[in-house]
């Protein structure tokens, strides 16, 4: 691709343009990504006025693009390795990093957010970008963890056309054995103390490779501390959704999960698979698996499945 170095592009949405810049950034975190990849950041605001930071990667001749929606505490700069091997089968991947996370949170990382309903509308909007910036090309949504279970909550409230879905380890059913009176607790703390840090995440969970799990804790950028109380509740409140809505789910999907999953609990991908329509889908259990299979020990496998998923339907 013959792309200047520096080249500013105007995307008009609604009423503005947003200015982005390609080219290559100096910060710690663009570093890591690999040269040959055109790649750009730029913000957005949102319908209530946050700001969220956005980045992309291009490959030379684009065939695809995908929205990809991290999971909870991380941020979207944990995926080069997968946006490495899309960008080859030749797919732009989109990505953000969302509300209180990342380079979106004022500061440091809260994991806070006020509304699940508000992050719906902001993946609404940022799929809706890619799939303008490169019109007529096929489509396709990625969410991990937290990210999932938005993803899969955005296609049942929104309808959104696409080529199809990567739920990877969602956030879908809480935890077996989960007490209603814990359940109606957590509800009052989250209308009086909204952003107390109550639900403490097993960090251990990540990754059965060590370097892996040593990464995350190192990362300034993912969130290490207990989760707000109205997060917390605002991702209960999905999971229901997603769970009395799960039947009317339709479009082509790719569902893979870890048996061994401590931080999302698999039976949640278990009862969305049986119950979601779709006549193109596919659920794969890996044995042993921890949460990020990604960054676990069958993570060759892993990616090749995504990879092989995506490539037969664009």
């Amino acid at each position: 691709m013959n792309m200047p170095r520096q080249m500013v592009i105007a995307i008009e949405e609604e009423s503005e343009s947003i200015l982005v810049e390609y080219g290559r950034h100096n910060s710690k975190f663009n570093q890591k990504v690999s040269p040959s990849l055109p790649h750009f950041e730029t913000s957005y605001t949102t319908h209530d006025g946050l700001k969220l930071y956005l980045q992309a990667w291009l490959p030379e001749t684009p065939k695809a693009s995908l929205l990809l929606v991290h999971g909870l505490g991380e941020h979207s700069g944990r995926y080069e390795g997968m946006v490495s091997k899309l960008n080859k089968l030749g797919v732009a991947v989109f990505t953000f990093d969302g509300r209180g996370h990342g380079k979106s949170a004022e500061g440091k990382p809260t994991a806070y957010f006020d509304s699940y309903e508000d992050y719906l509308r902001d993946i609404d909007v940022l799929f809706g970008k890619g799939k303008n910036y490169l019109p007529g090309l096929p489509t396709f949504l990625y969410g991990h963890s937290m990210g999932g279970g938005l993803v899969a909550a955005y296609v049942l409230k929104y309808k959104p056309e696409a080529a199809g879905v990567i739920l990877s380890s969602p956030a879908i059913k809480e935890a077996e054995g989960t007490s209603p009176i814990l359940i109606a607790v957590s509800g009052l703390v989250n209308w009086f103390l909204p952003k107390l840090k109550v639900l403490k995440l097993d960090i251990a969970g990540v990754s059965r490779i060590p370097e892996e799990v040593e990464k995350y804790k190192n990362d300034p950028l993912v969130y290490q501390e207990n989760i707000p109380a109205r997060t917390g509740y605002e991702l209960y409140q999905m999971m229901q959704f997603i769970q009395s809505q799960a039947g009317n789910f339709e479009l082509p999907f790719l569902l893979i999960h870890g048996d061994a999953d401590r931080l999302t609990n698999p039976k949640g991908s278990e009862l969305f698979f049986g119950k979601a329509k779709s006549a193109d889908k596919t659920f794969r259990l890996f044995p042993g698996g921890y949460h990020e299979l990604i960054n676990d020990s069958d993570r060759g496998e892993v990616m090749k499945e995504i990879v092989d998923w995506v490539g037969k339907r664009i």
